[in-house]
């Protein structure tokens, strides 16, 4: 299995390491790939475990740029919002938690926007916040794309790309971690289903560090100019999803 399914282990080192230069959702990457490892419907469980090794790697490797005010914020109401959303058993209204991702997306954007052109920081208001770490932890337990709308909260907050890549990585680490286990407890998934993804943990080690490698090589007169362009395709990317293009 190792040998015939090599390629995909490292087509997926590759997109750890883009993802680290242009943090966007890449679920609808990563389910594709899983899919050939084994059934559609065992990918979509498995996409959670994923992205939990893909998240403690990134924690470690930019340990040093976790801002801890922002876990302390955001880590408790997402990992509550992480359980309730690995049980909720009623179908989710995915078109109306991608408008809210939208709405809260333009929002933050505006604000990074607006830091930029007056020089300026105002302090996000602690409802926003909390709503913020619940909705995130919430979507991540469902399977959702969660990480969109907590890291463009941080780039509103004017963290650099490693910052949000430290600070962001812990605390989806815990909502993936929880969403396993839950997948775990009512039979989504088994053990030996999660082996293969074992054989891709160096290959995701080995992108994400070249990913932080070629990071750190970018000037930091275009650091706001690459997250102003990630939080532009964060919005086309969801309004795609929203009218059903994607």
């Amino acid at each position: 299995m190792i040998i015939e399914n090599f390629w995909i282990y490292i087509a997926l080192a590759i997109t750890s390491l883009i993802n680290i230069l242009i943090p966007i959702s890449g679920s609808a990457i990563i389910t594709p790939f899983l899919a050939i490892l084994t059934d559609p419907h065992t990918a979509i469980a498995l996409a959670s475990f994923f992205f939990f090794l893909g998240s403690i790697v990134r924690a470690f490797i930019f340990r040093r740029e976790i801002k801890w005010k922002y876990v302390r914020s955001l880590l408790p109401l997402s990992f509550i919002g992480a359980i309730i959303g690995a049980l909720a058993l009623v179908k989710i209204n995915t078109q109306i938690l991608l408008i809210i991702i939208l709405i809260f997306t333009a929002y933050f954007f505006y604000k990074k926007f607006q830091t930029l052109r007056k020089n300026e920081e105002k302090p996000t208001n602690k409802l926003t916040i909390h709503s913020i770490g619940l909705l995130s932890g919430f979507l991540q337990g469902t399977g959702l794309t969660g990480s969109d709308l907590r890291n463009s909260y941080l780039f509103s907050e004017r963290l650099n790309l490693p910052q949000v890549h430290g600070t962001t990585a812990l605390i989806g680490a815990t909502n993936f971690f929880i969403a396993t286990i839950m997948r775990l407890l009512t039979y989504q998934i088994t053990i030996p289903n999660l082996i293969p993804l074992l054989y891709v943990f160096p290959f995701i080690i080995v992108g994400t560090w070249t990913g932080k490698k070629l990071l750190y090589k970018i000037n930091k007169k275009y650091a706001d100019v690459l997250i102003i362009i990630i939080m532009i395709l964060i919005l086309f990317f969801l309004a795609l999803k929203i009218v059903n293009i994607i």
